[in-house]
């Protein structure tokens, strides 16, 4: 009688550790290169995993990293709290990539190495560094924050944003613009997306207007907005978001300045700030939700065809525009 293979005997064939044939037995996180080697020598020896370890692997592994760009963010923690509420099961592994990549390719490897059932990524930006390194591993991955085919996704519609944000400055007969945008090589969707319809409506109807890169910082914005208002006086101030509006909220009462402010967000600083900001807002709570449903989704049926998630959003105008 042909003695049975064993998980040491796959491992040796393969050139693998028993763990990484442990993690393939297991339904865990392994690239499609070394699960080829594996499945050859699984057919090959024709292995029977006994019932425990058939058990194992038809399991749902309930553990899910999480990865969020920064923690400082209303957006980001509403998402959070949105991907919580909607949670059942599962356990949470969340690590801030602090907008560095680096930190974020770091965050991926340290996260694959815990054996995790699924990697839910809020991101700023989808390197080609990081593209590749996702697709190395056979579990479910969601997105959030970029627009990219190459994965299941949640994102904002952000275009459409910008195009309602430019119909209603036009409304406000503006003389002069700024811009207090983001560089588009750290966040894309908010960069390019949010902008590129804003600066298009003021080109074509001739309204001079200033872009200043500047941060997510409120300090920072405030630092960049004072500066360019030193220099020119602005009818309209729109920033990329709720907390870089604010910023240039104060860099105008300490320059004694009254240009109307537009951000972006839903964020508690519209509502508290004097005056109260007109924002395009999102709802960043339900993004969550549905950021966590179609994990789930994903998980239970996993489908070749990525799914696209669009949230829409809508202007809400308040006294800084007034």
């Amino acid at each position: 009688m042909e003695k049975k293979i064993t998980i040491n005997d796959i491992a040796r064939i393969a050139n693998v550790s028993k763990s990484t044939v442990s993690r393939y037995l297991n339904g865990g996180s392994i690239s499609p290169k070394t699960r080829e080697k594996i499945d050859d020598v699984v057919v090959a020896h024709n292995y029977q995993p006994n019932a425990f370890a058939q058990s194992l692997k038809q399991q749902i592994n309930h553990t899910v990293g999480v990865i969020v760009p920064r923690l400082d963010s209303s957006a980001q923690t509403e998402m959070l709290r949105g991907l919580d509420n909607a949670n059942q099961d599962d356990i949470f592994l969340i690590v801030n990539s602090y907008q560095d990549e680096a930190r974020e390719l770091a965050a991926i490897e340290r996260l694959s190495s815990q054996n995790i059932g699924g990697l839910i990524l809020l991101t700023a930006n989808i390197s080609a560094n990081i593209r590749q390194l996702l697709e190395q591993f056979d579990i479910p991955i969601v997105i959030q924050g970029q627009d990219d085919s190459g994965f299941h996704r949640v994102v904002m519609n952000d275009v459409e944003a910008g195009r309602n944000v430019a119909a209603y400055l036009l409304t406000l007969a503006p003389r002069r613009v700024l811009l207090l945008g983001i560089d588009a090589k750290k966040d894309q969707a908010i960069g390019h997306d949010r902008f590129n319809p804003i600066q298009q409506a003021l080109h074509d109807h001739q309204i001079v207007y200033d872009m200043v890169m500047s941060d997510f910082n409120l300090q920072v914005a405030k630092d960049d907005a004072l500066t360019a208002m030193q220099q020119q006086q602005y009818d309209v101030v729109v920033a990329a978001t709720d907390r870089m509006a604010v910023g240039a909220l104060q860099a105008s009462l300490t320059l004694h300045q009254s240009p109307k402010i537009i951000g972006f967000g839903q964020s508690d600083m519209s509502r508290i700030v004097t005056p109260n900001l007109t924002s395009f807002e999102y709802d960043f709570f339900e993004t969550g939700r549905a950021l966590y449903h179609l994990f789930d989704e994903v998980r239970h049926h996993p489908e070749p065809q990525k799914k696209r998630i669009l949230i829409n959003g809508q202007l809400t105008v308040r006294a800084s525009t007034n």
